[in-house]
């Protein structure tokens, strides 16, 4: 399955970066990360908990960065299995750009192609595509407020 988002900011690709490749603060972004483990610059481990409908999944995620063009283009490999929960597995493959607009702003796209393996697979496609959506909204949600922290004149949604 296909996601993608985008939205706008005010700052410099370079400013942006600074939070995208960080991955403490980008998974305080994201909701229902327990835990994040720096294995190496380019090698994380994350303990993420997610409920899709009826069925709670605790998930040990793998990500690899497998390419990395500072400060626009970031891609990350992910692959991962329940620890808790429903059995399954996932992959993913994500892009997330920072390109510069405009009077001091920059758009960030992050596109992703995820499979869901197991029980959460079972579930259809559509119910978890909308809950993917949704746990990018609220990424996006939480991103924005750190780099309004962080970047002068906040930022605001495409």
């Amino acid at each position: 399955m296909n996601i993608l988002e985008r939205f706008e900011v005010r700052g410099s690709p370079e400013q942006v970066w600074m939070i995208i490749r960080d991955p403490q603060e980008i998974c305080r972004c994201m909701p229902s990360v327990q835990s994040i483990d720096v294995l190496d610059e380019g090698h994380y481990r994350s303990i993420v908990t997610q409920r899709i409908g009826f069925i709670s999944a605790t998930f040990e995620i793998h990500t690899e960065i497998v390419e990395e063009q500072a400060p626009n283009r970031l891609v990350l490999a992910n692959r991962g299995r329940t620890v808790a929960g429903a059995a399954g597995q996932m992959r993913s493959v994500d892009i997330i750009t920072v390109t510069a607009l405009n009077e001091g702003t920059s758009e960030v796209r992050f596109e992703s192609e995820l499979t869901l393996g197991g029980q959460l697979a079972v579930l259809g496609a559509k119910l978890i595509q909308l809950k993917s959506k949704e746990v990018v909204a609220e990424t996006v949600k939480n991103l924005k407020q750190r780099l309004e922290r962080t970047v002068p004149n906040g930022a605001r949604q495409l």
